[in-house]
């Protein structure tokens, strides 16, 4: 048990000072609230401590008796705050001689604080010492879910800390108020204090995350960034049924060192991306739903379309062959998921993707960006089908992981949930209150798009990462950059080394007829050659093995799955398919060609007739355009 109290001060002749005398109200700051896992593991504990002072009024009349008294007390304050002694003595001599309070160190802890009050008590000098509660915001889990919670200063959370942020009211406690007696000079009368209303501590915010899982996270994706030579990447993990964040992590590239660690912010919540063939979920769901199409339906698709100045293209030329809807999601093609989008115009374009959740924020942090869809005014004659295929618009990964989910959730959407509940000290826990759930499609459209996505799985693009009893539905997405500087005025994603660069995504569900979780992964400027699949593929899979272990996940009834592919990213053609296996030939061309297709732009279309750039707002160069992704 540590021997200071809320606020300890030095001895003083309090007779002596009775006629100065005068009574002060000091408010007491409450301790703040602890942020905990979904099994209450510590993520955000404060600690109590002290901040250290020097009393130099005091010390001057202790160096009347003591001459040493000065190096003394600067020694023992030094060792024990471990700053040097030239430190501290330059810190004194620098005050004001008759100054109550020169701060020395802040948050020291209890223990150190109790050794030196010992020593100089020892010596005759603890009326020179000044010692303030506070306290210390410490994470037992280190770097790791640090940039979803948030930090907090002296001052408080800033502005986009995360959870401090957004839940300060619960967390921050109510503070309480003593009264103390202090003389002329400033400084407390020891044993003057009185509380008169104690402080409150804060609340507890129970949050959806899993500790280990969160790290295990940080870890594959940290390990999926750097064998697919990405710069960074976001991966969520989280359960579809309820919208529990269960892992929502973040890596990036030190600009200075090239070196690949844990961002410096809530990237899965705050980076939005034009992240490609992921979007075309919304096109075909929005076109079964008005009935114009269904998954038998077909349409003749050559290996290119002309919409007005822009010639948008499949990834490999192809002869015209007729391909159903289902076929034109699970082989990817953007001139196939044009023409659904064609069916639908521009009005019902738009407002379905705002039905799915684009376009506006989620609520899930304050440092959340909405992404970029321009109002369906802005939108020029081309940018239906660049819409459709993804590179008119941009999103967050937690923007897309719940529009994942409203497949397959039966066709509602629900907000993603990042507390679970806020436990106060002296009443019953409450949860927050969220956006409110909505149906987006009927269950039967829902429905027709989650056997499209298992074919993506089974058949097309995502072959490779189906899970042994546990059969996923997804989709795959790769897409050009937008360059950081322009250095093209007719296209956007030639980056300044004469080169595209890529991003890849990896977003679905299982087991896909009760899904109980959901994984959205997004790696940014992977390795050239390397598409959807084979760069955020291998992420998703072990991110999958790890929820399934953590979770307890049972395996679908009845479902063998598959044998899972390889799990280190490849560079296009440099591990090509076995003889005889042709998985790859009509799914993944990224993956088996290395082909970057030079005579295209960023959405597909031809360089020498692509007139208009994309949105740029809120982009960074993390943000995307479509390359026709994995067709």
């Amino acid at each position: 048990m540590s021997k200071l109290g809320a606020v300890v001060i030095g001895d003083r002749d309090m007779a002596a000072e009775a006629a100065k005398d005068r009574i002060e109200h000091r408010p007491i700051k409450a301790p703040r609230g602890a942020i905990v896992d979904r099994n209450h593991s510590d993520m955000a504990i404060s600690l109590a401590r002290v901040d250290v002072a020097a009393d130099m009024s005091a010390l001057s009349e202790l160096a009347e008796d003591d001459p040493l008294a000065y190096d003394k007390f600067g020694a023992f304050v030094a060792d024990a705050i471990g700053e040097p002694e030239q430190w501290v003595r330059e810190e004194m001599y620098a005050a004001d001689p008759d100054d109550p309070y020169v701060p020395l160190a802040k948050k020291v802890d209890l223990e150190t604080a109790d050794e030196l009050r010992e020593k100089l008590l020892g010596e005759e000098l603890l009326p020179a010492l000044n010692f303030e509660a506070s306290s210390e915001r410490v994470h037992p889990s280190g770097e790791s879910g640090l940039r979803v919670l948030g930090t907090i200063s002296d001052d408080g959370p800033g502005p986009n800390a995360g959870v401090e942020r957004q839940y300060d009211e619960y967390l921050k406690g109510e503070p309480g108020l003593e009264v103390q007696e202090v003389g002329d000079d400033g400084s407390v009368i020891p044993g003057t204090e009185s509380v008169v209303e104690k402080a409150e501590q804060g609340a507890t915010v129970r949050l959806s995350l899993d500790r280990n899982l969160q790290y295990e996270a940080e870890k594959a994706l940290l390990a999926g960034v750097e064998q697919a030579g990405a710069a960074g990447g976001v991966a969520i993990v989280g359960r579809p049924g309820t919208g529990e964040l269960l892992a929502a992590a973040g890596v990036s590239q030190d600009p200075e060192s090239g070196e690949i660690g844990l961002a410096e912010s809530p990237k899965p919540f705050s980076d939005a991306y034009q992240a490609g063939s992921v979007f075309k979920l919304v096109p075909v769901a929005a076109a079964i739903e008005d009935g114009n199409v269904d998954l038998n339906t077909t349409f003749e698709v050559a290996d290119f379309y002309q919409s007005y100045d822009r010639t948008f293209t499949d990834h490999d030329p192809h002869p015209r062959r007729t391909m159903t809807v289902e076929q034109i999601l699970a082989q990817s093609s953007n001139v196939g998921t044009i023409h659904i989008a064609d069916t639908l115009g521009r009005e019902r374009m738009h407002e379905a993707l705002r039905e799915f959740g684009f376009g506006e924020k989620t609520g899930v942090s304050p440092a959340e960006s909405a992404g970029v869809l321009p109002p369906v005014e802005e939108w020029s004659g081309p940018d239906l089908a660049a819409t459709a295929i993804g590179s008119r618009q941009s999103a967050t990964a937690v923007q897309l992981w719940s529009a994942y989910n409203v497949i397959a959730n039966d066709g509602i959407w629900i907000p993603p949930r990042l507390v679970e509940e806020i436990e106060p000290i002296d009443g019953d826990p409450f949860r927050p209150e969220l956006p409110p759930e909505r149906q987006v499609v009927p269950p039967e459209t829902a429905e027709q798009v989650k056997t499209a996505l298992r074919a993506v799985v089974t058949d097309g693009t995502g072959k490779k990462w189906d899970l042994p009893g546990f059969p996923v539905g997804a989709k795959t997405g790769t897409g050009r950059m937008v360059a950081p500087e322009i250095t093209s005025t007719d296209d956007a994603y030639m980056w300044s080394d004469g080169r595209y660069h890529h991003m890849a995504a990896f977003t679905g569900f299982f087991p896909v007829d009760d899904p109980k979780v959901s994984i959205t992964v997004i790696l940014e400027d992977v390795d050239y050659g390397l598409s959807g699949s084979s760069a955020a593929g291998p992420v998703f899979a072990e991110l999958a093995r790890l929820a399934i272990r953590e979770l307890g996940v049972v395996p679908a009834s009845g479902d063998s799955g598959s044998v899972l592919g390889p799990q280190r990213a490849q560079p296009a053609g440099q591990a090509p398919p076995p003889a005889g296996d042709s998985s790859d030939s009509s799914a993944d061309a990224d993956t088996q060609s290395g082909a970057d297709a030079d005579a295209e732009s960023g959405d597909g279309t031809s360089n020498s007739t692509s007139t208009s750039t994309p949105a740029t707002s809120e982009l960074s160069a993390t943000s995307s355009g479509s390359d026709n992704d994995d067709p």
